[in-house]
């Protein structure tokens, strides 16, 4: 018991020296710039990403109904409804199918990436 006992206070002594204090610190401040840095990067990326998606989803849901809207005369009203019919209503890309309301949630959810990144940043510098 008394080994044990010893033991104890070498390691308390150990993690109380001031090389360690330092150290400690040192390893926290260098976890907690990399953590800042992940959210940082991801936040960018999404931020970057999220408008395009958003406004191409957007876009592609739209242009089928305004091309129709036009009522040109003729034969350019047949190239006209040739275009709205070619418009794919889904494209696929291996196993994954993009559809217009798929981009449109997809930057909705790059939004509240963006603001949780922000809000992990904050609660990561503000604690101490």
């Amino acid at each position: 018991m008394s080994y044990e006992y010893e033991d104890l206070n070498d390691w308390r002594a150990a993690l109380n020296h001031p090389a360690m204090v330092v150290a400690l610190r040192l390893a926290k401040m260098v976890a907690r710039g990399v953590v800042l840095f992940v959210f940082s990067f991801v936040e960018i990326l999404a931020e970057l990403l999220a408008p395009v998606v958003l406004i191409g989803g957007i876009g592609w849901a739209l242009l089928p109904g305004v091309l129709s809207m036009a009522t040109p005369e003729g034969q350019a009203h047949d190239v006209l409804s040739n275009v709205v019919q070619s418009i794919p209503r889904e494209i696929h890309f291996g196993h994954v199918a993009l559809t217009p309301t798929a981009l449109i949630v997809d930057g909705l959810l790059l939004i509240a990436v963006v603001a949780l990144c922000r809000t992990l940043q904050v609660i990561i510098s503000t604690e101490g």
